[in-house]
């Protein structure tokens, strides 16, 4: 019985899960690595409204070239502070560097980045 009730507490644990994230409402920027080799790491990066978009709070990244795949508005501070709200359309693409960050999607839809680090570059 006891082996049971974990199994049916560990499964039903599971759906909630599933059902966050097909729904958006998880709280969290869902990332899927979609390419690695030795060269190049490939990460997707998808937000709901209001969410991080491309990492949880203040964080960095490797220099990468950034392309959007959806019409995207975020709003990017800096570690100084600063803050730009910018409104991006799908297959804009830009090159990010490594400085400390946060990125909300202010959109009303969700948003969904590739970033594509070169490995090894100087």
């Amino acid at each position: 019985m006891k082996k049971l009730f974990i199994v049916l507490f560990v499964f039903g644990f599971a759906l909630v899960g599933i059902s966050q994230s097909q729904s958006g409402n998880s709280g969290k920027v869902a990332t899927n690595v979609i390419l690695e080799n030795d060269k190049v790491k490939v990460t997707e990066f998808v937000s709901a409204p209001g969410e991080d978009a491309c990492g949880k709070g203040n964080h960095r990244h490797n220099e990468r070239l950034v392309i959007a795949i959806t019409d995207a508005s975020i709003k990017m501070t800096t570690e100084d502070g600063k803050t730009q709200n910018l409104d991006l359309k799908a297959g804009t693409a830009f090159w990010g560097g490594t400085e400390l960050h946060s990125v909300v999607n202010t959109g009303k839809q969700p948003a969904k980045f590739y970033a594509v680090e070169v490995k090894g570059a100087k």
